[in-house]
């Protein structure tokens, strides 16, 4: 087993001078933005927990209620997730009885996902949820700063559907 002065000697030294940049004034975008990703979304779940989703959940039904029967690989793309994550929240979704599977009718192998009256339902009482979420983020950020950050991270949310599939 290796020590740490093996490790720290292993590591190359151009690395140090990255790491050295590094620090909690002057964090890169990524560290910044999945902090304040963090943030929001637990005040989301939060409000959400009332009807038993999280802020993931409520975006799936959404986007299904939003487009109709879907299959999963085009679910994945629109909501920029891996499949194997999106597949793990549907099934939770499918056991709620939010959701319900069917055969495409173009494709044997391939299920469409629907959402169902129950999931209609769960879905307008979490946009309540939503809405006393939102409001509470506002209160806490100001409301034109919350905005501007949003809008700000609008064209690089809308740019996820456009990137290549291969490099996500």
């Amino acid at each position: 087993m290796r020590n740490l002065a093996e490790v720290a000697a292993a590591v190359p030294a151009r690395l140090y001078s990255s790491l050295d940049q590094l620090d909690m004034q002057n964090q890169g975008y990524g560290f910044v933005l999945n902090r304040a990703a963090r943030y929001i979304t637990r005040i989301y779940n939060r409000r959400l927990a009332d009807v038993s989703l999280t802020l993931s959940q409520y975006g799936t039904l959404a986007a299904i209620a939003e487009t109709g029967p879907v299959a999963l690989q085009d679910l994945a793309e629109q909501l920029v997730i891996e499949r194997s994550a999106l597949l793990r929240m549907v099934q939770k979704l499918l056991s709620a009885r939010f959701l319900l599977s069917m055969p495409d009718p173009s494709s044997k192998r391939r299920l469409l996902y629907q959402i169902t009256d129950d999931g209609y339902r769960c879905l307008a009482a979490a946009a309540a949820c939503v809405c006393e979420a939102e409001a509470e983020i506002e209160q806490r950020f100001e409301r034109l700063n919350i905005m501007s950050v949003r809008d700000g991270l609008l064209p690089i949310a809308d740019a996820c559907g456009s990137e290549d599939s291969s490099t996500r």
